[in-house]
């Protein structure tokens, strides 16, 4: 349902408006976008109070109107702009969406991952997470990256646990 990396790439070179919240990759630029959405959110508190002080002076049918101005000036696009957030980011990426480059990144960290873990409590859980995710990846690669997966995900599955130390007093 969402769109691919490259497709937010390519539209970011063709609207304005996706460019304001979008890098030349496609990657949402949440600054901006937590700016936006911080800025509407004041907006609507603003408005609210200042119809609320309107409306007690004024009278109620003035309270009515100013609710529905700052519901339909502020509160609609405030949600029509979250929902364009999270409609242009989709469900998340698979791995098959990662480039080589992010692929090798994730792999580096599951090895980098895998060594640290030695000589931790839960060492042997932490290998096995490590290495079923070395594998997932690995069957999602493109055919001319699994090797070089599949070689990543034996190191880290030929990692074995070592020795807990266990002496009572």
């Amino acid at each position: 349902m969402g769109f691919s990396r490259d497709d937010r790439a390519k539209a970011a070179r063709q609207s304005w408006v996706v460019r304001l919240f979008y890098d030349r990759d496609g990657d949402l630029q949440g600054g901006r976008a937590l700016a936006v959405v911080a800025l509407l959110a004041m907006a609507v508190v603003l408005g609210t109070v200042m119809v609320s002080f309107a409306g007690a002076a004024f009278g109620p049918q003035t309270l009515a109107t100013g609710a529905l101005i700052v519901f339909l000036a502020i509160k609609i696009p405030l949600l029509v702009f979250v929902f364009w957030i999270l409609m242009r980011q989709g469900g998340g990426y698979t791995q098959t969406e990662l480039t080589a480059k992010e692929r090798s990144r994730v792999l580096e960290s599951l090895v980098r991952q895998a060594r640290e873990a030695k000589g931790k409590p839960d060492e042997a859980e932490r290998l096995r997470w490590a290495a079923r995710e070395a594998w997932r990846i690995a069957d999602e690669a493109p055919d001319d990256e699994r090797q070089d997966a599949i070689a990543v995900a034996v190191e880290i599955s030929g990692m074995r646990p070592t020795p807990q130390d266990r002496t009572t007093a």
